[in-house]
Formats: structure tokens, C-alpha cells, sequence
């Protein structure tokens, strides 16, 4: 639940951080107008759900302690998800590179943040 809420925290500041980029581009008619909120907090749960469980299924086998730990994790789950939504925009919509290349960059320091934080709370939680 810890790690759902996180996601709901960062995607707010994220988009927040990253709307005076995206602000321009806001009339391409690639947008959901409005966006679906309550999808996006839904999902966001279930990221931090989906998140928790690979982590503590694959735990052995990550490299690191504690933090370390959490940044491979981090580098992995970011292939999967940032790198590769990241270049099915590029094949799938006529958006902006500029626009792919923010979300690609912010969405690896989400990851990241997020799995070294996942790391350090159960780290703690093994004690």
C-alpha cells in the first residue's frame, strides 16, 4: 500500500515538474481530456502492489544490500517499464521526441527513487 501511495506522491510531482515541457503540446489529439483520476490512482496501487511482490520474489537473486539493493532493482524494473513505453510512443503515436525523451527521463528517477525507497522499508522490515 506504502509503495501505491508513493506512486500516487511522485506521479502528482512529476507532472507538476514537468508541465511547463508538456504544456505546449497540450492540444494534440493524443491526450485523454480529462484524464481518468481515478484510473490513474487505481493504477498507481497497483503498481505498488505488482512492485512489492516481484521484489520480494526475486530478492536473492538482486545484487547489493539495502539501497544498492533497491537501485538494481530500479535499473530493472525500468527496462520494463519506462524504456519500453518509451519506444512503443515513438512507434505508436505521433507525439514529440521532446516529450518522449522527458518522460523517459523522469520516469527512470521515479523508478529508481521508488525502488531504493522499496529497498530501505523492507531492509527495516527483516530486522
Amino acid at each position: 500500500m506504502v509503495m501505491g501511495i508513493l506512486f500516487i506522491i511522485f506521479d502528482m510531482l512529476i507532472a507538476i515538474s514537468t508541465s511547463p515541457i508538456f504544456a505546449p503540446y497540450s492540444d494534440l489529439p493524443i491526450w485523454k481530456t480529462p484524464p481518468n483520476i481515478l484510473a490513474g490512482l487505481f493504477f498507481d496501487l497497483i503498481n505498488g502492489f505488482i512492485l512489492v511482490a516481484v521484489y520480494v520474489i526475486i530478492y536473492n537473486g538482486i545484487p547489493g544490500f539495502g539501497w544498492e539493493k533497491g537501485l538494481y532493482y530500479g535499473l530493472i524494473v525500468g527496462l520494463f517499464r519506462v524504456v519500453m513505453m518509451s519506444f512503443s510512443s515513438i512507434v505508436m503515436y505521433n507525439i514529440p521526441l521532446r516529450l518522449v525523451i522527458t518522460s523517459l527521463i523522469t520516469g527512470y528517477i521515479e523508478i529508481a527513487i521508488l525502488c531504493i525507497i522499496l529497498a530501505v522499508i523492507y531492509e527495516k522490515l527483516k530486522e
